[in-house]
């Protein structure tokens, strides 16, 4: 690298550090924006690394850690390094490399869930935060919740809604239950938004600066392997030997298992229904009537959007090119 192309690679990188560490600190002091500036503050870090390679991409995380370490707290800005630095590293190497963005996306999630878990763990054994301790507040919160409800006359026909005090004591109480026992899969959805996201946002900012990179194909074609059948009919068998033999390991297993593939199986349906949308549905009247239609009977839409996901998985309705 001659010497101007390393001094225009150590200013952008240093421009982009300070940027990171703004969207940064903006997270750490306004928290109300915090899932905002999440998605938004590695892009440079993706930037600066597809532009001149890992190592300046590494250096300029390093500086804008030390910023952020400076003025807000040390351990916020190792947090933050640790749950997204990975992230954004992999993505600008994916990106320089020309990776397929289905095996960008995959092995970011990847790295998303472990930095999540490893930032989890390191809080439980810093300030000893445990599921117990949540479930406990949570269960707190239940009794002022129906004094609330009571002030506000929700009772008050109690007799003809059957919508009873007691009735919502035990659906917050089952809710509650639920809620704690589904923490691991809320956390490896959350983790894989924000890997999708992340790379969403980060191929827009890459394509505006007239980067060339490999980019997602259309909705209507998005598609997945068919061996990712297996991890739902591994948690669907798990679930039903848990509430067949009262083993609750296996049934709370099977129920996160199943809980983090609906969304994913979800939106594999949808994208076969636009799919077919696009191809039959030519008139803009019919398509709004469509969906109009599917946000009435949002419920069982969602359900059969799930199935058709899982079955395309198998049958590749839409008869698209295998992708290995």
């Amino acid at each position: 690298m001659s010497n101007s192309l390393r001094t225009q690679a150590l200013a952008e990188g240093a421009l982009l550090a300070a940027l990171t560490a703004i969207l940064g600190l903006a997270g750490i002091y306004l928290p109300f924006i915090r899932l905002f500036t999440d998605m938004l503050w590695t892009i440079p870090i993706v930037v600066v690394t597809v532009r001149h390679g890992l190592k300046t991409g590494a250096v300029s995380l390093g500086v804008a850690g030390i910023l952020i370490l400076v003025l807000a707290h040390p351990l916020s800005a190792f947090f933050l390094l640790l749950q997204f630095g990975g992230l954004a590293l992999f993505y600008g190497v994916a990106f320089k490399k020309g990776y397929k963005p289905a095996s960008a996306l995959l092995a970011g999630t990847g790295v998303a869930v472990l930095s999540l878990f490893l930032v989890v763990i390191l809080m439980i054994n810093l300030f000893g935060l445990d599921v117990v301790n949540i479930a406990k507040q949570m269960e707190t919160s239940i009794e002022p919740t129906l004094e609330l409800y009571n002030k506000l006359g929700f009772f008050k026909h109690s007799t003809q809604t059957g919508i009873t005090e007691e009735v919502v004591r035990q659906m917050l109480e089952a809710f509650t239950q639920t809620f704690v026992l589904l923490i691991p899969a809320l956390f490896v959805l959350w983790a894989l938004a924000t890997a999708f996201l992340n790379y969403v946002l980060a191929q827009m900012v890459l394509t505006r600066l007239k980067i060339r990179i490999v980019v997602l194909p259309p909705f209507r074609e998005w598609q997945l392997p068919w061996w990712v059948v297996w991890g739902f009919i591994i948690g669907f068998a798990t679930y039903l030997v848990g509430d067949y033999f009262r083993l609750e390991k296996f049934l709370h297993i099977g129920m996160n298992i199943m809980l983090i593939y609906a969304p994913i199986l979800f939106i594999l349906g949808l994208a076969v229904a636009v799919f077919y949308i696009g191809k039959y549905i030519k008139s803009t009247a019919s398509r709004l009537f469509v969906i109009l239609i599917a946000l009435l009977f949002f419920r069982f839409i969602f359900l059969a959007l799930m199935v058709v996901g899982l079955l395309d998985l198998l049958l590749n309705y839409r008869h698209l090119p295998i992708k290995k």
